[in-house]
């Protein structure tokens, strides 16, 4: 069975201009494929964005989600049931 360990990180919420990159949606886009490439590089896959409302500020902030395969062995044996779920019965 696969192990999975998860990684989230802030969406880019700005870019710098470059030749190809001139409007604020193109730097975010850009920002957005250099961390995805970077944590591609690492081992981690991208999963999703996901948007969580922020408290005492208007908006909400994006977080970035990867995973990799990860060897849990180390504590598994103690732990079973570490990292999986049941499912619940309708």
């Amino acid at each position: 069975m696969s192990h999975y360990e998860y990684k989230a990180v802030p969406a880019p919420t700005s870019g710098e201009a470059t030749s190809q990159a001139q409007t604020i949606a193109a730097r975010i886009a850009s920002a957005v494929e250099t961390r995805l490439n970077a944590m591609a590089a690492d081992g981690w896959s991208y999963v999703r964005t996901d948007n969580f409302a922020t408290d005492g500020e208007t908006g909400a902030t994006s977080v970035l989600i990867f995973r990799r395969e990860s060897d849990f062995g180390v504590f598994t044996d103690d732990k079973s049931d570490f990292g999986t779920f049941e499912n619940a019965a309708p």
